[in-house]
């Protein structure tokens, strides 16, 4: 008969061995189990709600206004996905923001609203639920925050006059932008222009959020749009190539055209200040294709009809030179001029300039807006006029356009 000390320590290796395969296999298991789909009749079961409400940190802002659309954006504390209920007499419809099938999960919502009529007026309310887990079935949510309702109205074209507001180089100053859109509310527009650099560099979505987007939000109201022009400031920093999800026009650029009643608007990218091969940039900017296919779509827009039909024609840039000096400054003022352009809005100098027709090869007025400033633009079928104030409401300067043969 077998000594049972022997058979103890014979089966002992052998046991070892396969407790420790067991502990092996159940991660794999475990996945194997995960992964198995549910049966059909199983799909309906409901899937966990948590008594969990997220939070809106960023009102809704309005981005990118046209004559059938317009872009809402807002903010929430924790993973949610975003709604916008909206209707002229009732919020009897609803834009989500998806993309590919999919509902976005995030912290950050943007929402395009499409199919309006031109001139008229909306009320809308944004809404988020809380996602609280994503699982791959039955995911977790949570409860619905609403934001208050509030209302907007589309461009139109066919209207008799428009009235706009532009400032420029907020450079993380919210006191700044408090005070240039206090001043703003007090006069009807229809949409203010900020013409770039609103961050010395994007350090992080914090960063850009509380130094632009969310006071600019709140001075703006939910009512007033805001249509933004790309800052060479906005090129740098670890977060800039990330902006284009917060700030880039309904087609994903940030060059486009809009139609405001008189008003032919064309935005341009002025791109850096500097050329590509500038040490400061290490080598890792490509501005330079960028900006001729920029070009081209700029040579495009002014070919358009409605450049040769608008009573006037604005375009709006973040540097007045158009970016670098040389021959590409003279090809972009070229167009400009055969396109008989009436008004080049910039900022970049940090100072008010009034640089009149001929002193840089230009046709047509070029008004660089200071820090501190607004500026003004109001046109009819036949007149285009121009002041800039400084916070204040102080005159800075005032000038009138006539309507041009074209």
């Amino acid at each position: 008969m077998p000594d049972a000390r022997l058979l103890r320590s014979s089966c002992w290796p052998r046991l070892g061995f396969a407790l420790f395969g067991l502990l092996l296999s159940l991660p794999a298991l475990a996945a194997t189990k995960q992964a198995q789909p549910f049966h059909d009749d199983d799909a309906d079961a409901p899937y966990k709600v948590w008594n969990s409400t997220s939070a809106i940190t960023m009102p809704p802002l309005l981005l990118d206004v046209s004559d059938t659309s317009v872009v809402v954006e807002w903010m929430t504390d924790s993973d949610a996905d975003g709604s916008v209920r909206y209707g002229e007499h009732a919020l009897d419809r609803t834009a989500w923001a998806a993309h590919d099938g999919l509902r976005d999960v995030g912290t950050f919502h943007r929402v395009v609203i499409d199919g309006l009529a031109p001139g008229h007026t909306y009320q809308y309310q944004v809404a988020s639920r809380r996602v609280v887990a994503l699982k791959p079935y039955w995911p977790e949510r949570g409860n619905t925050v609403q934001g208050e309702t509030l209302h907007f109205a589309t461009l139109d074209a066919a209207r008799g006059t428009a009235r706009f507001a532009a400032i420029t180089d907020t450079h993380e100053k919210v006191s700044r932008i408090d005070t240039l859109l206090a001043a703003i509310r007090r006069t009807p527009v229809d949409f203010v222009a900020h013409l770039g650099d609103t961050v010395n560099w994007a350090a992080s979505e914090p960063q850009f959020k509380d130094v632009f987007l969310a006071p600019t939000a709140g001075g703006l109201g939910g009512t007033v749009p805001l249509l933004y022009v790309h800052g060479n400031h906005e090129y740098r920093g670890p977060f800039a190539r990330q902006l284009g999800a917060y700030l880039h026009a309904q087609d994903d650029r940030y060059d486009y055209a809009r139609d405001d009643g008189p008003l032919h608007l064309i935005a341009v990218d002025t791109g850096e200040d500097k050329p590509d091969d500038t040490n400061v940039y290490a080598g890792l900017n490509d501005l330079r294709d960028y900006r001729r296919e920029g070009l081209a779509r700029f040579g495009l827009a002014l070919a358009a009809p409605r450049t040769r039909g608008a009573p006037f024609t604005v375009v709006l840039g973040h540097q007045p030179d158009w970016g670098w000096t040389g021959g590409d400054n003279a090809k972009w003022t070229q167009l400009a001029n055969a396109a008989h352009v009436d008004l080049y809005i910039a900022g970049h100098e940090h100072r008010f300039m009034h640089i009149k027709p001929g002193e840089r090869g230009n046709d047509f007025p070029i008004l660089v807006v200071g820090q501190d400033q607004v500026a003004w633009v109001e046109a009819s079928d036949t007149v285009l006029k121009v002041k800039v104030t400084d916070g204040n409401g102080k005159l800075i300067d005032a000038f009138t356009l006539a309507r041009k043969t074209k």
